[in-house]
This record gives C-alpha cells, structure tokens and sequence, in this order.
C-alpha cells in the first residue's frame, strides 16, 4: 500500500489540526482536489481478500466512450490524489493500471476462475516513478543539478535508486535506476535551467527534442 504508517501518522495529525485550528488564521491549508472512485476501495479489498475478478465499466483518458474489462486484482495504489488497482487483464494477458476515479461501474466477474498474482508490488514498481512501470531494467540516468537546487531533490528523493555520483563546485550529479517516463521528465523539466541530462545519450535528445517542441509552442 501507499500509506506508510508512518504516513498514516501524519495524515491523522493534519486533520487534527485542520479541525482544531482551520478558522483560526494561522495555518494556512492546501485545497487538495477532490478524491474520486474512493466507493471502489473497500469492495475492490474485498475482492483481493477473496480472489475474485472483477468485471469493470472503464473510461479512459484517451477514450471517448467507455468498455468493459475483466480484471483480476491484486494491488491498489495512491500517487497524486488518486488511487489505482492494479491487476492482470483478463482478455490481454496482461497486468495493467486502472485509475478508480476513471471506473464507472464494478461487479463481480461470475465463473471467471481467479488467476493469483505472479508479481511482486515492490518489485513490480521497483524502477517506476508514480504509476507507469514498463518491464525489464532502465539505463542508469545521471542528472546534474545546480547546487542551488540540489538541497531540494537531497531532502526530498525523487525515487529509492536515487544516489550522488560526483559533485563540483557548481554543480551535483545525481543517478537514477529509473524508467523516463512522462512523470520523471516532468520532475526533471521542473528544475529548468538548473537541471540537465547527461547520461543515456538517448534520454539526453529526447528532452533537447521536447524543449524544442515548447520553444516552438511558444
């Protein structure tokens, strides 16, 4: 699960003091936007407790109308203000990610035999920064930071793998064990000047690809 208990810990502690203090002035609280699909969560528990497929209505982002799948569910998990069931597909043969707040209706799937999981979670998401964890093993990346942002990324990894390489007087190079996907180059395009790519090459033109493709848009 996504919740550590230490987590859970701090969570319990912020809507204490949310409820105590949220009209006093003093602390100022984040809106976070509103958790959908959180009606899936306990039957969705209980459908991996009991081994039990289910067959969902799912919508999406990329789709217009939504369709049916027959999921055999073995995880849930948080990232970002959403949860996600991660399961094998029944007709794909493949384990895939369904965002609740993008299911529009779930039942048992009756007489299809449950398959068990032949993945491990941790395992599973070793290399994945959020919700996208493609197969196999990632290249090494190594970023170089300007010092002046470097503090942020020291007390607050990006990810387990994440390590110092080397250091300058400028600069700090930080490796990953990680898959580029859309959420890493985002973390990664965030430091803006201050952060470039150095090592895979491939990864190093990709992003020269796409800031050329901002440059562009703008």
């Amino acid at each position: 699960m996504a919740y550590s208990i230490n987590k859970l810990e701090i969570h319990s502690l912020i809507a204490r003091l949310y409820e105590k203090y949220q009209n006093r002035g003093f602390i100022s609280f984040k809106n976070a936007p509103e958790v959908k699909g959180t009606q899936y969560l306990e039957p969705i528990i209980q459908a991996i407790e009991n081994q039990q497929a289910v067959r969902i209505y799912y919508l999406p982002f990329y789709e217009d109308k939504p369709y049916f799948n027959v999921v055999h569910p073995y995880l849930l998990k948080e990232h970002g203000f959403r949860w996600y069931l991660v399961g094998l597909n029944e007709f794909k043969g493949q384990v895939r990610t369904y965002a609740l707040d993008r299911i529009r209706d779930m039942k048992a799937a009756e007489g299809i035999i449950y398959i068990p999981p032949a993945f491990d979670a941790e395992t599973y998401f070793r290399h994945a920064i959020g919700i996208i964890a493609p197969e196999g093993t990632p290249a090494l990346i190594k970023l170089a930071v300007q010092k002046t942002q470097a503090q942020y990324l020291i007390t607050q990894p990006w990810h387990d793998s994440q390590n110092i390489e080397a250091e300058t007087e400028e600069e700090i190079i930080f490796s990953f064990r990680v898959f580029p996907t859309y959420e890493f180059k985002s973390l990664v395009l965030s430091l803006g000047k201050d952060g470039r790519i150095m090592e895979p090459a491939s990864l190093r033109e990709e992003m020269k690809a796409e800031l050329a493709q901002m440059l562009d848009n703008y």
